[in-house]
């Protein structure tokens, strides 16, 4: 970890809570923050989703993400990070993912956030499966198609 930089990272199947992010990155020393927070949609490919379900191998996704953040803040000047990642149901709407950053310039807090949250879904031990009216499937990890 960067010397400059606090990291809090949580794996919870407790609803995630986007105050507990900004309490976390809100330092005097930072003037721009960067939120991302997933949430499940009600469709995918014209299916209808019920739900998500996620599993994680906890103590090896915590330190996969500790392992993202401390290369990421090798190129990106953050001071905060947060990340916070759903266990178990999560209903639509709800939030599955929570990553936030706070730089002392917003262009090193967008940046980190974008690359942590692509990363994560890259590389962190934890497993997604879509339920749908007609039965349910185990997600691949993908990229975005927005390139």
């Amino acid at each position: 970890m960067s010397s400059n930089c606090q990291y809090q990272i949580n794996i919870t199947s407790d609803p995630l809570n986007i105050n507990a992010a900004l309490d976390h990155i809100t330092v005097p020393s930072c003037g721009g923050s960067s939120i991302f927070c997933g949430t499940t949609r009600d469709t995918f490919q014209d299916k209808t989703v019920l739900c998500l379900e996620y599993e994680a191998y906890e103590p090896m996704a915590v330190k996969e993400i500790e392992r993202i953040c401390d290369e990421l803040t090798v190129s990106c000047d953050v001071r905060r990070v947060y990340v916070a990642h759903r266990t178990g149901r999560v209903d639509i709407c709800e939030t599955s993912i929570i990553v936030a950053a706070s730089s002392p310039h917003r262009a090193d807090a967008i940046s980190f956030v974008s690359k942590a949250v692509d990363e994560i879904k890259r590389r962190a031990p934890v497993w997604k499966k879509e339920w749908y009216e007609d039965g349910s499937v185990w997600k691949e990890n993908c990229s975005s198609s927005c390139k």
